[in-house]
């Protein structure tokens, strides 16, 4: 521990991390919750082995925060910023063992001005909690290379297992490594030995339960994943999509940063590192970013897809500036300039409200207008004397489960494939059978499912969602009654 701490780039990366994670602890109950957010909080409250997207480790996390902290924003919430400050250690300690511990201040430095993850470090959504474990694997699969004894390997598997239970691009990863063996001629042994092998035993075991949770629900996850990567559709050539994936990867990293990552990635003699930890940073960073930029071709990416592969694009960019500043004196300015905008953009993405952006350029606006949006549906269910709530979108349906008076149960129309996990659990239909309901929608439109159940369904309305005396959302208010309760209605008149 002592030797941890013993440069001053070590310590200063360690005050980094700590006031981050304070900061965050502090700022993450400033926003309400986002949608992916309260979906997956949603999953908390339904332990299962796996869910229909993802497997089950961020709704741990999220079960063990709320038993901590209650059924809280900050409960919620409280793993993502631990998580991140795991993350933030992790590249330290990666960027230190492959190159120095100047390397390891910097990438942290990098790693607390990039918007992605500045954000991951207040929101608990999927990425926090699979970028640590990848972080992690690829720390001690360096470690392991060098090993012939099973003891890293398996711990890699673990975590590469417990990356791909989070979000199953972690899988990715075992191509990274694979890749990295079949170049690096002295890691080509483990080939041949029990040693990778064991990793991809252990990855393999920790698949079982996914793989029978799919065999008992018709694996809707392949289902899924093929609808959500755009490969159901027609092959097509969209350079649209192209630049606009890019374009995306470049907000959410930062213009410069992002040009500095790919200049250090596909123009490495610009400033020379050593070629074995490069190749390392390389088989961690391309894979994952490029099987998202040729899926882009057809569809683009979210921007938060390849969020994986900037652990090692922020290593690799760290040192090549290192590097880069020693050689050329114009590269200083280059990268304090970089940082600077960064920086910037980080800043502005934690308070946007006073830049009065309208709601569709405010990305904050995810986070707000919930809590108003569940008061005025509160007020509707008194008035209406409806008490099931259902939604047209699965996320404003798990917000308003969270912000409505006692945390009940809500509901989606009965749909058909089933592309959100809500449509996999009890349905209105098998929980309220003979019960009116609020039906809300941002589109003026009827689902036939919900015709079908409720003849008799009256528009309640338009409203609009507020914060700060801000309009932030607007949706569309049903009451949906039963036949049955009208007849019995009418007969008592």
């Amino acid at each position: 521990m002592t030797d941890l701490f013993s440069s001053p780039y070590a310590r200063w990366a360690a005050a980094i991390l700590s006031l981050g994670t304070i900061f965050h602890l502090w700022y993450c109950t400033h926003l309400e919750l986002v949608g992916d957010e309260a979906y997956y909080w949603l999953w908390s409250r339904h332990p299962d082995f796996c869910y229909l997207d993802k497997g089950p480790v961020i709704a741990w996390f999220i079960s063990a925060g709320t038993r901590l902290f209650g059924q809280t924003v900050f409960g919620i919430r409280f793993f993502a910023t631990i998580l991140a400050l795991g993350t933030g250690t992790g590249i330290f300690l990666l960027a230190r063992r492959l190159f120095s511990d100047q390397v390891g201040f910097w990438s942290v430095v990098l790693a607390t001005v990039t918007p992605l993850f500045a954000v991951g470090a207040t929101l608990m959504t999927i990425d926090v909690v699979y970028v640590f474990f990848w972080t992690l694997a690829a720390l001690t699969f360096w470690y392991a290379k060098d090993r012939t004894r099973l003891g890293w390997w398996a711990l890699t598997g673990l975590l590469v297992g417990l990356s791909m239970l989070s979000k199953y691009t972690g899988v990715i990863e075992l191509l990274s490594f694979g890749g990295f063996c079949a170049w690096h001629v002295p890691s080509r042994q483990h080939f041949r030995r029990m040693t990778f092998a064991t990793m991809l035993l252990v990855v393999a075991l920790l698949f079982i339960p996914v793989l029978i949770w799919n065999w008992h629900h018709g694996f809707p996850t392949s289902h899924f994943l093929v609808h959500r990567g755009a490969m159901d559709q027609r092959i097509r050539f969209q350079p649209l999509e192209v630049l606009s994936f890019l374009g995306q990867q470049a907000g959410v990293i930062s213009p410069v940063l992002f040009l500095g990552i790919l200049i250090a990635v596909f123009w490495p003699r610009l400033a020379p590192t050593p070629r074995v930890q490069t190749g390392y940073l390389l088989a961690l960073f391309l894979p994952l970013f490029l099987i998202y930029l040729l899926l882009s071709f057809q569809k683009a990416s979210q921007a938060n897809w390849a969020a994986a592969a900037y652990v090692a694009g922020l290593i690799l960019a760290s040192a090549k500036w290192c590097e880069a500043v020693r050689i050329y004196p114009w590269a200083k300015w280059v990268v304090y300039s970089g940082l600077a905008l960064a920086f910037l953009e980080t800043a502005l993405l934690h308070e946007t409200s006073w830049l009065r952006l309208s709601a569709r350029l405010d990305p904050l606006d995810r986070a707000r207008g919930s809590r108003n949006l569940a008061a005025q549906i509160g007020a509707l269910e008194t008035d209406a004397r409806a008490h099931v709530v259902i939604a047209n979108k699965y996320m404003t349906a798990a917000l308003l489960s969270f912000y409505l008076p006692g945390q009940p149960d809500t509901f989606m129309p009965v749909s058909s494939p089933p592309f959100n996990q809500l449509v996999l659990w009890p349905t209105y239909r098998d929980m309220h059978p003979a019960d009116d309901a609020i039906y809300v929608s941002d589109t003026n439109r009827l689902p036939a499912s919900l015709q079908e159940d409720f003849p008799d369904i009256r528009q309640a309305g338009e409203i609009h969602t507020f914060q700060d005396a801000r309009q932030v959302n607007h949706f569309y208010l049903f009451v949906c009654r039963r036949s049955d309760r009208n007849t019995k209605a009418a007969a008592s008149k």
